[in-house]
């Protein structure tokens, strides 16, 4: 009886060897193997939102320039004077604001500075007071377009803007002396579109 058992024990296993061999082949037959290969790459992106182009002044009436303006490090355009004698004057600068990136730009921020006028002289509450009445300071496209919030600067792309100081010949008033006007300044943030 005890070869009967180990002959059963021994059949048992070898039918469980054999059932398990089985099943291995089977699930081989009926397996997939699916592979995913490839590569990436980071190209940056770039952004550069700058100022170029700056033009020679066109002058009117009796106006002229003590400085001219510069363009520094791309991005500020500035330390220049000008001088307005009479109604009629009038500076005119155009310059343009490029995108140089690879990236579509928002106008996001445009601050426009007011001036401060400073007179000098036996009157020069009264003189600041004419002139700052007067002189006429602005900021456009070249086509007298207004610059405003949300404007869009493609990349590539490039708008040329006009800088104009000009003392209007509607004017009927003129200051006895020198007044200075100083603050003449411009702010324009840019972000990603």
């Amino acid at each position: 009886m005890k070869d009967n058992r180990k002959a059963l024990y021994v059949l048992v296993a070898l039918a469980l060897v054999l059932s398990v061999a089985g099943i291995a082949v089977g699930f081989a037959a009926m397996s997939t193997d699916l592979d995913i290969s490839g590569q990436a790459e980071v190209v940056p992106a770039s952004w550069k939102i700058r100022f170029e182009n700056l033009s020679s002044p066109t002058i009117t009436g009796a106006a002229t320039v003590e400085t001219e303006p510069t363009i520094q490090n791309d991005t500020h355009l500035g330390d220049y004077d000008v001088v307005l004698t009479k109604p009629g004057d009038s500076v005119v600068y155009t310059f343009d604001v490029k995108n140089a990136g690879t990236l579509d730009a928002k106008l996001t921020a445009y601050n426009f500075a007011t001036p401060t006028f400073t007179g000098k002289g036996a009157n020069a509450a009264a003189d600041a007071a004419i002139a700052q009445a007067n002189v006429v300071y602005t900021l456009t496209y070249s086509d007298g377009t207004p610059i405003s919030v949300n404007n869009t600067l493609a990349a590539g792309e490039s708008k040329t803007l006009k800088l104009t100081v000009s003392y209007p010949a509607t004017a009927d008033t003129l200051p006895e002396a020198e007044v200075d006007i100083t603050g003449m300044d411009v702010t324009f943030t840019y972000s990603q579109n």
